[in-house]
């Protein structure tokens, strides 16, 4: 599977995040086993939202989106996995289309928190820098810092 992105603009009017007026669903990270549980998987997650930059960005790149954003509050962490992007892929119609997500960073990296894609480990972002992920990508995600760690995942396909 190719992975060459680069007809993906780079985001650099990204703005601050304010996180207010959202009403976050509180979901469970998966999968879950020994070591992950709810107790340390828990992370807020709203549908169908977005801001100016983040729209405009995912209208570019895609015919088909969807966005929605994550919190992750300290001490929580999304297991290792791999998105297979059923809701979207049925909302959509879609069968063979190749489904990316785009997970857009909303803050500046604070110490403590962590991103991980294809076991290379993401750390002292920007807001508004991304990683590009597909169904074969596994990738995680913590929070062992002391404030919420905020992304937003565009969900799309070009074609």
């Amino acid at each position: 599977m190719s992975r060459d992105y680069s007809w993906l603009v780079p985001i650099n009017n990204a703005t601050e995040f304010v996180d207010e007026g959202y009403q976050w669903l509180l979901h469970e990270g998966t999968p879950q086993d020994q070591n992950y549980k709810a107790h340390n998987t828990l992370h807020y997650q709203v549908f169908d939202v977005s801001i100016p930059y983040i729209k405009e960005f995912a209208e570019k790149s895609f015919t088909k989106y969807a966005i929605s954003f994550i919190k992750q509050m300290p001490g929580m962490s999304i297991p290792l996995h791999k998105d297979l992007y059923h809701f979207f892929k049925t909302k959509h119609q879609l069968e063979d289309e190749k489904v990316l997500r785009i997970n857009i960073f909303l803050d500046d990296w604070k110490p403590g928190h962590y991103f991980e894609a294809g076991g290379k480990p993401y750390v002292n972002w920007k807001r508004g820098e991304y990683v590009v992920l597909d169904s074969e990508l596994p990738h995680r995600s913590g929070n062992m810092g002391d404030v919420p760690k905020y992304t937003a995942q565009v969900t799309g396909v070009r074609s």
